[in-house]
């Protein structure tokens, strides 16, 4: 099953849309599952192109051949394989044997109760419960932007989904999230447009570990927004 509107996945997850196109695509995202599962498989493809460098789009790509200019081999005729002989058929003694165990559990049914002196049939356990953690929730609010935000981070194999939501961020700006590891690097998590994001998921992602991120910055036009950290 696929969804006309996968195409457009790929723009909004690097905030190629502008905010009308944008709104219009999140609210099919609440309606189309297909959408959305595609779109948590391809959401380290921001985190990812953030790393990509201008010396590593610079690398050569010829590769030489080993095998050019190299004589062909001789062609070989190949003979027809001679056909295999019909096997005979194993069907009677595979009924016979089926046959056979059906006639030892009916047996063992009548005489293994009588022998445990109840029913030998055990009651079946109740399925396990499983209950899921919630993700971890780090807010905040500059007091010189004004701007709040509140970010849950949602582990996976692969690193970690960002769900941001945004407050008091004027109109027309162009955001990037910046994920800081304990270990002194650095990610763009995800780009949008700030039209019509006021209390809306913003979803972006990062090759970082959750444990392992130790703070994230909004920014805009070089400039600070909002920093996200812990709670103490």
């Amino acid at each position: 099953m696929s969804c006309f509107q996968i195409t457009s996945l790929g723009a909004y997850l690097l905030g190629a849309l502008d905010p009308a196109e944008r709104s219009v695509f999140e609210r099919h995202l609440n309606t189309c599952q297909v959408c959305r599962e595609e779109l948590i498989r391809l959401a380290p493809l921001p985190g990812l192109l953030g790393q990509v460098t201008l010396a590593d789009l610079e690398l050569p790509f010829d590769d030489p051949d080993p095998y050019d200019n190299q004589p062909l081999p001789p062609l070989a005729v190949v003979r027809p394989a001679p056909e295999p002989e019909p096997k005979k058929s194993r069907r009677p003694l595979l009924l016979v044997g089926a046959g056979l165990v059906l006639v030892l559990l009916v047996a063992a049914g009548v005489f293994l109760p009588r022998l445990t002196g109840g029913d030998a049939t055990p009651a079946a356990a109740p399925p396990p419960t499983t209950t899921s953690a919630a993700p971890p929730t780090w807010s905040a609010m500059d007091n010189k932007t004004g701007v709040a935000a509140s970010v849950a981070m949602v582990s996976h194999g692969w690193g970690t989904e960002v769900r941001l939501k945004l407050r008091d961020v004027p109109p027309g700006l162009r955001c990037m999230v910046v994920l800081y590891a304990k270990s002194g690097t650095k990610e763009i998590g995800g780009w949008w447009g700030t039209g019509g994001t006021e209390g809306e998921v913003i979803p972006g992602s990062s090759s970082f570990a959750v444990d392992g991120i130790d703070h994230m910055e909004v920014v805009a036009d070089q400039q600070v927004l909002v920093t996200l950290r812990p709670p103490a």
